[in-house]
Protein backbone atom coordinates (compact mmCIF):
# COMPACT_ATOMS: atom_id res chain seq x y z
CA UNK A 1 0.00 0.00 0.00
CA UNK A 2 1.12 3.15 -0.60
CA UNK A 3 -0.28 7.14 -1.46
CA UNK A 4 -0.72 7.98 1.53
CA UNK A 5 -2.63 10.17 2.84
CA UNK A 6 -4.65 8.58 0.00
CA UNK A 7 -5.10 4.36 -0.59
CA UNK A 8 -3.27 2.93 -3.55
CA UNK A 9 -3.10 -0.81 -2.81
CA UNK A 10 -0.86 -3.16 -5.49
CA UNK A 11 -1.27 -7.44 -4.85
CA UNK A 12 0.23 -7.73 -8.52
CA UNK A 13 -2.44 -10.03 -10.97
CA UNK A 14 -3.48 -11.74 -7.00
CA UNK A 15 -6.50 -8.65 -7.25
CA UNK A 16 -7.38 -6.26 -9.96
CA UNK A 17 -10.89 -5.49 -9.04
CA UNK A 18 -12.23 -2.33 -7.80
CA UNK A 19 -15.33 -1.29 -5.81
CA UNK A 20 -17.71 0.11 -7.92
CA UNK A 21 -16.83 4.00 -9.06
CA UNK A 22 -14.10 3.14 -6.70
CA UNK A 23 -10.12 2.83 -7.26
CA UNK A 24 -9.88 1.04 -3.90
CA UNK A 25 -9.20 -2.14 -5.10
CA UNK A 26 -11.91 -4.97 -3.82
CA UNK A 27 -10.12 -8.39 -3.01
CA UNK A 28 -12.92 -11.44 -1.76
CA UNK A 29 -10.03 -14.48 -2.34
CA UNK A 30 -7.47 -12.58 -0.61
CA UNK A 31 -9.39 -12.61 1.96
CA UNK A 32 -10.51 -15.74 2.43
CA UNK A 33 -6.28 -17.14 2.27
CA UNK A 34 -5.92 -14.40 5.13
CA UNK A 35 -9.06 -15.84 7.63
CA UNK A 36 -7.19 -19.39 6.14
CA UNK A 37 -3.60 -18.41 7.09
CA UNK A 38 -4.72 -16.68 10.60
CA UNK A 39 -6.45 -20.21 11.24
CA UNK A 40 -3.14 -21.82 10.69
CA UNK A 41 -1.35 -19.41 13.26
CA UNK A 42 -0.07 -17.07 11.06
CA UNK A 43 0.13 -13.52 11.34
CA UNK A 44 -0.67 -11.06 8.19
CA UNK A 45 0.31 -7.90 8.01
CA UNK A 46 -0.03 -5.27 5.72
CA UNK A 47 3.54 -3.36 4.02
CA UNK A 48 3.22 0.82 3.70
CA UNK A 49 5.40 2.17 1.49
CA UNK A 50 8.18 0.73 -0.82
CA UNK A 51 10.44 1.05 -3.11
CA UNK A 52 8.42 2.96 -5.88
CA UNK A 53 5.69 5.84 -5.47
CA UNK A 54 4.85 8.71 -4.01
CA UNK A 55 3.62 8.79 -0.56
CA UNK A 56 4.19 10.17 2.66
CA UNK A 57 2.88 12.68 5.28
CA UNK A 58 2.70 16.18 6.02
CA UNK A 59 2.43 16.36 9.82
CA UNK A 60 1.96 13.71 12.92
CA UNK A 61 -1.66 15.16 12.64
CA UNK A 62 -2.20 13.56 9.11
CA UNK A 63 -0.54 10.29 10.31
CA UNK A 64 -3.15 9.88 13.28
CA UNK A 65 -6.18 10.90 10.40
CA UNK A 66 -4.44 8.00 8.12
CA UNK A 67 -4.20 5.58 11.11
CA UNK A 68 -7.46 5.72 12.00
CA UNK A 69 -8.30 5.44 7.75
CA UNK A 70 -6.54 2.45 8.13
CA UNK A 71 -8.15 0.44 11.27
CA UNK A 72 -11.78 1.50 9.24
CA UNK A 73 -10.12 -0.46 6.30
CA UNK A 74 -8.31 -3.02 7.50
CA UNK A 75 -8.88 -3.71 11.29
CA UNK A 76 -11.99 -3.99 13.46
CA UNK A 77 -13.12 -0.74 12.56
CA UNK A 78 -15.93 -0.06 9.89
CA UNK A 79 -16.19 1.30 6.30
CA UNK A 80 -17.97 0.90 3.00
CA UNK A 81 -15.35 -0.07 1.24
CA UNK A 82 -13.04 -2.75 3.04
CA UNK A 83 -10.17 -4.14 0.52
CA UNK A 84 -10.77 -7.65 2.59
CA UNK A 85 -14.05 -7.13 3.54
CA UNK A 86 -14.24 -8.72 7.03
CA UNK A 87 -10.97 -10.14 7.48
CA UNK A 88 -9.02 -8.53 9.56
CA UNK A 89 -5.26 -8.17 9.52
CA UNK A 90 -2.61 -8.65 12.80
CA UNK A 91 -0.58 -5.67 11.92
CA UNK A 92 0.89 -2.94 9.97
CA UNK A 93 4.62 -3.14 8.77
CA UNK A 94 6.45 0.12 7.21
CA UNK A 95 8.44 -0.13 4.26
CA UNK A 96 9.52 3.69 4.29
CA UNK A 97 12.14 4.47 1.51
CA UNK A 98 10.99 7.97 0.56
CA UNK A 99 8.62 10.65 1.17
CA UNK A 100 10.98 11.55 4.59
CA UNK A 101 9.97 10.90 7.58
CA UNK A 102 7.29 12.94 8.73
CA UNK A 103 4.52 11.82 10.48
CA UNK A 104 4.95 8.29 11.40
CA UNK A 105 5.08 8.27 15.01
CA UNK A 106 2.06 10.04 14.98
CA UNK A 107 0.30 7.07 12.53
CA UNK A 108 1.65 4.62 14.91
CA UNK A 109 0.86 6.05 18.33
CA UNK A 110 -3.00 6.34 16.50
CA UNK A 111 -3.09 3.08 15.57
CA UNK A 112 -1.67 1.60 18.67
CA UNK A 113 -4.79 3.20 20.62
CA UNK A 114 -6.74 1.72 18.07
CA UNK A 115 -5.30 -2.14 18.87
CA UNK A 116 -5.68 -0.82 22.58
CA UNK A 117 -9.54 -0.95 21.93
CA UNK A 118 -9.88 -5.09 20.88
CA UNK A 119 -7.49 -6.68 23.34
CA UNK A 120 -9.15 -10.10 22.31
CA UNK A 121 -6.40 -10.25 19.96
CA UNK A 122 -2.54 -9.24 19.18
CA UNK A 123 -1.85 -7.01 16.82
CA UNK A 124 1.51 -5.97 15.17
CA UNK A 125 3.99 -2.68 14.03
CA UNK A 126 6.68 -3.52 12.38
CA UNK A 127 9.01 -1.79 10.10
CA UNK A 128 11.38 -2.44 7.27
CA UNK A 129 14.41 -0.57 7.34
CA UNK A 130 17.74 -1.00 5.74
CA UNK A 131 20.59 -1.75 6.69
CA UNK A 132 22.62 0.76 7.03
CA UNK A 133 22.11 2.73 10.59
CA UNK A 134 20.69 4.76 11.46
CA UNK A 135 17.67 4.29 8.47
CA UNK A 136 17.28 7.26 6.56
CA UNK A 137 13.53 7.50 6.85
CA UNK A 138 12.40 6.02 9.79
CA UNK A 139 15.99 6.85 12.15
CA UNK A 140 13.76 9.24 14.35
CA UNK A 141 10.60 7.17 14.43
CA UNK A 142 12.41 4.10 15.31
CA UNK A 143 13.68 6.06 18.73
CA UNK A 144 10.22 7.55 19.12
CA UNK A 145 7.59 4.77 18.52
CA UNK A 146 6.87 1.33 19.30
CA UNK A 147 7.74 -1.54 17.13
CA UNK A 148 7.41 -5.34 17.91
CA UNK A 149 9.70 -6.67 15.21
CA UNK A 150 11.91 -5.16 12.79
CA UNK A 151 12.97 -6.32 9.34
CA UNK A 152 16.31 -5.36 8.50
CA UNK A 153 17.10 -5.40 4.57
CA UNK A 154 20.41 -6.86 4.71
CA UNK A 155 20.62 -6.26 0.22
CA UNK A 156 21.13 -3.62 -1.88
CA UNK A 157 23.90 -1.90 0.24
CA UNK A 158 27.64 -2.23 1.69
CA UNK A 159 26.41 -4.05 4.92
CA UNK A 160 24.20 -6.73 3.24
CA UNK A 161 24.63 -10.46 3.93
CA UNK A 162 27.21 -10.93 0.83
CA UNK A 163 29.27 -8.34 2.97
CA UNK A 164 29.38 -10.54 6.16
CA UNK A 165 31.19 -10.91 8.79
CA UNK A 166 33.24 -7.49 7.99
CA UNK A 167 30.50 -5.24 6.97
CA UNK A 168 27.59 -7.29 8.04
CA UNK A 169 26.39 -5.00 10.75
CA UNK A 170 23.52 -6.71 12.51
CA UNK A 171 25.34 -5.16 16.47
CA UNK A 172 24.23 -1.88 15.09
CA UNK A 173 20.76 -3.16 15.33
CA UNK A 174 21.07 -5.30 18.28
CA UNK A 175 22.03 -2.27 19.92
CA UNK A 176 19.48 -0.26 18.91
CA UNK A 177 17.03 -2.79 20.32
CA UNK A 178 18.46 -2.72 23.78
CA UNK A 179 19.36 1.08 23.87
CA UNK A 180 17.37 3.07 21.89
CA UNK A 181 14.03 0.98 20.44
CA UNK A 182 11.08 1.92 23.32
CA UNK A 183 9.91 -1.54 23.48
CA UNK A 184 13.11 -3.05 24.76
CA UNK A 185 11.81 -6.39 23.59
CA UNK A 186 11.74 -5.73 20.09
CA UNK A 187 12.74 -8.56 17.93
CA UNK A 188 15.39 -7.96 14.91
CA UNK A 189 14.89 -10.25 11.49
CA UNK A 190 17.82 -11.14 9.16
CA UNK A 191 16.39 -9.39 5.67
CA UNK A 192 17.75 -11.80 3.32
CA UNK A 193 16.70 -11.74 -0.33
CA UNK A 194 14.88 -15.11 -1.98
CA UNK A 195 16.54 -15.44 -4.75
CA UNK A 196 19.94 -13.52 -6.75
CA UNK A 197 17.61 -11.47 -8.81
CA UNK A 198 15.14 -10.46 -6.22
CA UNK A 199 18.01 -7.67 -5.43
CA UNK A 200 20.78 -5.88 -6.45
CA UNK A 201 22.89 -7.35 -3.87
CA UNK A 202 23.06 -9.27 -0.90
CA UNK A 203 22.04 -12.62 -1.94
CA UNK A 204 23.97 -15.64 -0.10
CA UNK A 205 23.08 -19.43 -0.76
CA UNK A 206 21.06 -21.44 1.27
CA UNK A 207 24.00 -22.74 3.64
CA UNK A 208 25.88 -19.17 3.93
CA UNK A 209 22.24 -17.75 5.29
CA UNK A 210 22.20 -20.84 7.88
CA UNK A 211 25.78 -20.19 9.11
CA UNK A 212 25.52 -16.21 9.57
CA UNK A 213 21.61 -16.86 11.45
CA UNK A 214 23.66 -19.77 13.74
CA UNK A 215 26.54 -17.00 14.31
CA UNK A 216 23.94 -14.20 15.41
CA UNK A 217 21.88 -16.51 17.34
CA UNK A 218 24.99 -17.34 19.05
CA UNK A 219 25.48 -13.79 19.89
CA UNK A 220 22.75 -11.55 20.53
CA UNK A 221 18.92 -11.99 22.16
CA UNK A 222 17.59 -9.36 20.21
CA UNK A 223 17.21 -12.05 16.96
CA UNK A 224 13.77 -12.91 16.11
CA UNK A 225 14.11 -14.96 12.92
CA UNK A 226 14.55 -14.53 9.02
CA UNK A 227 12.67 -12.56 6.45
CA UNK A 228 12.35 -12.71 2.80
CA UNK A 229 12.06 -10.49 -0.26
CA UNK A 230 10.23 -12.57 -1.47
CA UNK A 231 8.48 -15.64 -0.48
CA UNK A 232 7.50 -16.30 -4.37
CA UNK A 233 11.25 -16.60 -5.46
CA UNK A 234 12.66 -17.93 -2.04
CA UNK A 235 9.91 -20.78 -3.32
CA UNK A 236 11.73 -21.26 -6.60
CA UNK A 237 15.26 -20.19 -5.58
CA UNK A 238 15.07 -23.04 -3.07
CA UNK A 239 16.20 -20.58 -0.19
CA UNK A 240 12.90 -20.80 1.45
CA UNK A 241 13.36 -24.67 2.53
CA UNK A 242 16.97 -23.71 3.83
CA UNK A 243 15.72 -20.89 5.62
CA UNK A 244 12.85 -23.65 7.27
CA UNK A 245 15.54 -25.83 7.77
CA UNK A 246 17.86 -23.43 9.55
CA UNK A 247 14.76 -21.80 12.02
CA UNK A 248 14.03 -25.56 12.72
CA UNK A 249 17.33 -26.71 13.75
CA UNK A 250 17.77 -23.40 15.96
CA UNK A 251 15.28 -23.51 18.30
CA UNK A 252 13.83 -20.94 20.49
CA UNK A 253 15.84 -17.23 19.65
CA UNK A 254 14.10 -16.17 23.24
CA UNK A 255 16.65 -17.18 24.87
CA UNK A 256 20.39 -16.38 25.40
CA UNK A 257 22.63 -18.54 24.22
CA UNK A 258 25.56 -16.69 23.57
CA UNK A 259 26.15 -14.54 26.55
CA UNK A 260 25.04 -11.31 24.95
CA UNK A 261 22.87 -10.13 27.05
CA UNK A 262 19.95 -11.17 29.47
CA UNK A 263 16.18 -10.28 29.08
CA UNK A 264 12.94 -10.76 30.97
CA UNK A 265 9.87 -10.08 29.33
CA UNK A 266 6.96 -9.10 31.91
CA UNK A 267 6.37 -5.79 30.19
CA UNK A 268 7.09 -2.97 27.86
CA UNK A 269 9.66 -1.49 30.14
CA UNK A 270 11.81 -4.53 30.57
CA UNK A 271 15.02 -3.57 31.73
CA UNK A 272 18.19 -4.83 29.57
CA UNK A 273 21.58 -6.04 31.14
CA UNK A 274 24.57 -6.93 28.86
CA UNK A 275 27.37 -8.23 30.21
CA UNK A 276 30.77 -6.36 29.06
CA UNK A 277 33.71 -8.85 27.60
CA UNK A 278 37.36 -8.38 27.39
CA UNK A 279 37.54 -11.00 24.33
CA UNK A 280 38.53 -8.27 21.48
CA UNK A 281 36.52 -8.48 18.07
CA UNK A 282 38.77 -10.24 15.60
CA UNK A 283 37.88 -8.32 12.55
CA UNK A 284 36.79 -4.61 11.62
CA UNK A 285 33.42 -3.90 10.97
CA UNK A 286 31.66 -0.43 9.25
CA UNK A 287 29.94 0.67 12.36
CA UNK A 288 31.31 -0.84 15.94
CA UNK A 289 29.40 -1.11 18.65
CA UNK A 290 29.94 -2.57 22.04
CA UNK A 291 28.21 -4.66 24.22
CA UNK A 292 27.88 -2.23 27.18
CA UNK A 293 24.63 -0.58 28.46
CA UNK A 294 25.72 1.34 31.29
CA UNK A 295 25.35 5.42 31.03
CA UNK A 296 28.15 6.94 29.70
CA UNK A 297 30.06 8.52 31.98
CA UNK A 298 29.89 12.28 33.20
CA UNK A 299 33.55 13.05 33.56
CA UNK A 300 36.31 11.56 30.79
CA UNK A 301 39.21 12.71 29.10
CA UNK A 302 40.57 15.79 28.14
CA UNK A 303 38.54 16.55 24.29
CA UNK A 304 41.99 17.01 22.92
CA UNK A 305 43.52 13.73 24.47
CA UNK A 306 43.06 11.21 21.50
CA UNK A 307 42.26 7.79 22.64
CA UNK A 308 45.46 5.84 22.61
CA UNK A 309 45.77 2.08 22.51
CA UNK A 310 46.31 0.98 25.93
CA UNK A 311 45.99 3.99 27.77
CA UNK A 312 42.97 4.58 30.62
CA UNK A 313 39.80 4.94 29.65
CA UNK A 314 36.32 5.06 31.68
CA UNK A 315 33.01 3.36 31.25
CA UNK A 316 31.99 2.54 28.45
CA UNK A 317 33.79 5.43 26.14
CA UNK A 318 33.85 5.22 22.73
CA UNK A 319 36.10 7.63 20.27
CA UNK A 320 37.63 8.66 17.31
CA UNK A 321 40.98 9.46 15.84
CA UNK A 322 41.17 10.01 12.37
CA UNK A 323 40.71 6.80 10.71
CA UNK A 324 40.80 4.19 13.68
CA UNK A 325 37.81 3.86 16.33
CA UNK A 326 38.94 3.64 19.81
CA UNK A 327 36.53 1.56 22.45
CA UNK A 328 36.85 1.35 26.19
CA UNK A 329 37.47 -2.62 27.11
CA UNK A 330 38.18 -3.11 30.89
CA UNK A 331 39.16 0.35 31.36
CA UNK A 332 42.29 0.34 28.84
CA UNK A 333 41.46 1.92 25.42
CA UNK A 334 41.79 -0.82 22.70
CA UNK A 335 42.33 1.27 19.25
CA UNK A 336 41.48 -0.49 15.53
CA UNK A 337 41.49 0.83 12.13
CA UNK A 338 38.58 1.83 10.25
CA UNK A 339 37.71 -0.06 6.95
CA UNK A 340 39.87 1.43 3.82
CA UNK A 341 38.58 4.69 2.80
CA UNK A 342 36.11 5.77 5.68
CA UNK A 343 36.74 7.97 9.02
CA UNK A 344 35.49 7.38 12.52
CA UNK A 345 32.78 9.52 13.49
CA UNK A 346 31.07 9.78 16.77
CA UNK A 347 27.31 9.18 16.59
CA UNK A 348 25.17 9.81 19.98
CA UNK A 349 28.22 8.61 21.80
CA UNK A 350 28.97 5.52 19.70
CA UNK A 351 31.89 5.09 17.45
CA UNK A 352 31.55 4.97 13.57
CA UNK A 353 33.28 4.20 10.62
CA UNK A 354 31.39 6.08 8.32
CA UNK A 355 32.51 8.12 4.55
CA UNK A 356 33.78 11.39 4.65
CA UNK A 357 31.50 13.25 2.71
CA UNK A 358 32.73 16.95 3.17
CA UNK A 359 33.06 16.33 7.14
CA UNK A 360 36.68 16.63 9.04
CA UNK A 361 39.22 13.80 8.43
CA UNK A 362 41.72 14.46 11.52
CA UNK A 363 41.59 15.34 14.75
CA UNK A 364 39.94 13.00 18.13
CA UNK A 365 36.92 12.84 19.71
CA UNK A 366 36.22 11.22 23.01
CA UNK A 367 32.28 10.46 24.40
CA UNK A 368 31.14 11.97 26.89
CA UNK A 369 33.21 14.90 26.37
CA UNK A 370 31.76 18.37 26.96
CA UNK A 371 33.53 19.63 23.32
CA UNK A 372 34.99 17.78 20.63
CA UNK A 373 38.41 18.66 18.73
CA UNK A 374 37.69 19.26 15.21
CA UNK A 375 35.68 16.26 15.15
CA UNK A 376 31.70 16.72 13.79
CA UNK A 377 29.11 14.18 14.24
CA UNK A 378 27.44 12.02 11.83
CA UNK A 379 25.11 13.54 10.08
CA UNK A 380 21.17 12.85 8.53
CA UNK A 381 21.80 14.81 5.17
CA UNK A 382 23.32 13.10 2.07
CA UNK A 383 24.47 9.93 4.28
CA UNK A 384 26.64 8.37 1.55
CA UNK A 385 24.74 4.85 1.91
CA UNK A 386 21.40 6.38 1.55
CA UNK A 387 21.10 9.95 -0.51
CA UNK A 388 17.92 11.55 -0.65
CA UNK A 389 15.57 10.53 -3.46
CA UNK A 390 15.25 12.95 -6.17
CA UNK A 391 12.64 13.08 -8.98
CA UNK A 392 13.89 12.96 -12.42
CA UNK A 393 11.69 13.70 -15.40
CA UNK A 394 12.52 12.27 -18.65
CA UNK A 395 12.01 13.82 -22.32
CA UNK A 396 9.18 15.57 -22.53
CA UNK A 397 7.98 13.05 -25.00
CA UNK A 398 7.79 9.76 -22.35
CA UNK A 399 6.30 11.96 -19.39
CA UNK A 400 7.63 9.67 -17.41
CA UNK A 401 8.42 10.90 -13.97
CA UNK A 402 11.15 8.79 -11.93
CA UNK A 403 13.31 8.66 -9.01
CA UNK A 404 16.66 8.07 -9.14
CA UNK A 405 19.40 6.78 -6.60
CA UNK A 406 22.72 5.64 -5.61
CA UNK A 407 23.53 3.28 -3.31
CA UNK A 408 27.07 1.87 -2.38
CA UNK A 409 27.19 -1.99 -2.44
CA UNK A 410 31.06 -2.89 -2.13
CA UNK A 411 34.60 -0.71 -1.45
CA UNK A 412 37.75 -2.46 -1.52
CA UNK A 413 41.12 -1.52 -2.31
CA UNK A 414 39.77 2.01 -4.09
CA UNK A 415 37.45 -0.37 -6.41
CA UNK A 416 33.31 0.33 -5.78
CA UNK A 417 30.40 -1.40 -6.70
CA UNK A 418 27.82 1.04 -7.01
CA UNK A 419 23.55 0.29 -7.28
CA UNK A 420 21.73 2.39 -9.36
CA UNK A 421 17.73 2.42 -8.98
CA UNK A 422 15.72 4.00 -11.40
CA UNK A 423 11.97 3.38 -10.71
CA UNK A 424 8.77 5.12 -11.59
CA UNK A 425 5.97 6.81 -9.35
CA UNK A 426 2.95 5.57 -11.91
CA UNK A 427 3.64 4.81 -15.42
CA UNK A 428 6.27 2.51 -17.12
CA UNK A 429 9.05 3.37 -19.14
CA UNK A 430 10.30 1.52 -22.42
CA UNK A 431 13.07 -0.88 -22.79
CA UNK A 432 14.68 1.75 -24.67
CA UNK A 433 16.44 3.98 -22.04
CA UNK A 434 19.67 5.75 -21.03
CA UNK A 435 21.05 7.45 -17.65
CA UNK A 436 23.59 9.74 -17.61
CA UNK A 437 25.08 11.81 -14.01
CA UNK A 438 28.58 13.09 -13.34
CA UNK A 439 31.06 11.33 -11.51
CA UNK A 440 32.61 12.71 -8.49
CA UNK A 441 36.32 13.58 -8.79
CA UNK A 442 38.61 10.85 -8.77
CA UNK A 443 36.55 7.84 -9.75
CA UNK A 444 36.17 6.22 -12.88
CA UNK A 445 33.62 3.63 -14.05
CA UNK A 446 34.65 0.48 -16.01
CA UNK A 447 31.78 -1.77 -16.24
CA UNK A 448 28.11 -1.73 -15.87
CA UNK A 449 25.66 -4.79 -15.25
CA UNK A 450 23.15 -3.49 -17.90
CA UNK A 451 23.43 -2.49 -21.00
CA UNK A 452 26.84 -0.84 -22.32
CA UNK A 453 28.25 2.33 -20.34
CA UNK A 454 30.54 5.11 -22.14
CA UNK A 455 31.99 8.44 -20.69
CA UNK A 456 32.72 11.47 -21.55
CA UNK A 457 34.99 13.74 -19.23
CA UNK A 458 33.14 13.28 -16.18
CA UNK A 459 29.99 13.02 -17.53
CA UNK A 460 28.66 8.72 -17.21
CA UNK A 461 26.30 7.23 -20.22
CA UNK A 462 24.37 4.16 -18.94
CA UNK A 463 22.40 2.65 -22.19
CA UNK A 464 20.26 -0.16 -22.15
CA UNK A 465 19.99 -3.15 -24.26
CA UNK A 466 16.87 -3.01 -25.76
CA UNK A 467 17.10 -6.52 -26.74
CA UNK A 468 17.29 -7.76 -22.82
CA UNK A 469 15.15 -5.29 -21.90
CA UNK A 470 10.84 -5.46 -21.64
CA UNK A 471 8.20 -3.36 -23.22
CA UNK A 472 7.70 -1.87 -19.97
CA UNK A 473 9.48 -1.50 -17.44
CA UNK A 474 8.24 0.13 -13.65
CA UNK A 475 12.37 0.25 -12.24
CA UNK A 476 16.13 -0.66 -13.83
CA UNK A 477 18.26 -1.90 -10.77
CA UNK A 478 21.82 -2.64 -11.90
CA UNK A 479 25.06 -1.55 -10.62
CA UNK A 480 28.34 0.23 -12.19
CA UNK A 481 31.69 -0.94 -10.52
CA UNK A 482 35.19 0.95 -11.28
CA UNK A 483 38.36 2.71 -9.40
CA UNK A 484 38.25 5.75 -7.22
CA UNK A 485 40.95 7.95 -4.74
CA UNK A 486 40.63 9.72 -1.66
CA UNK A 487 37.45 9.46 -0.57
CA UNK A 488 34.66 7.52 -1.73
CA UNK A 489 31.62 9.99 -2.74
CA UNK A 490 28.44 9.18 -4.72
CA UNK A 491 27.34 10.91 -7.75
CA UNK A 492 24.94 13.42 -6.75
CA UNK A 493 21.41 12.94 -7.89
CA UNK A 494 20.60 16.59 -8.94
CA UNK A 495 23.80 15.96 -12.36
CA UNK A 496 21.42 12.79 -13.15
CA UNK A 497 19.48 12.53 -16.41
CA UNK A 498 17.08 9.71 -17.55
CA UNK A 499 15.78 9.43 -20.98
CA UNK A 500 13.50 7.24 -22.67
CA UNK A 501 12.01 6.64 -26.32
Amino acid sequence: MNGFPNIILNFANACETTFPGSTVLHCPNIAQDIKYCQSQGKAVILSMGGASGAYGFSSDSQGAQFADTVWNMFFKGSSDQRPFDDAVLDGIDLDIEGGGGTGYVGFINQLRSHYASDPSRQYYIAAAPQCPYPDSYLGSTLNSAWFDMVFVQFYNNYCGLNAYPTWFNYADWDNWAKTSSINKNVKIYIGAPGSPSAASSGYVSGSTLSTIYSAVRSQYSSLGGIMTWDVSQARTSGLAGSIRAALDSGGSCSSNPGGGGTTTTTSSTTSITSSTTTTKPTSTVVYYTTTSTSSQPTTTSSPSTCPVNGAKCTGSQQGCNGQQFAICNGGSWWVSSCAPGTYCYLNGGMATCDWANGRPTNGCAISGSASISKRQNLVAVNRITKPNLRPKPTKAKSKTPTRIEFVVSELTNNQFTTVIKIQTDKDPFTGNWSISFTLPSGQKVESTSRGSVSTDGNTVTIKSDVSHESAKNMAAFFKISGTFTGDYVLPDTSTASFVTA
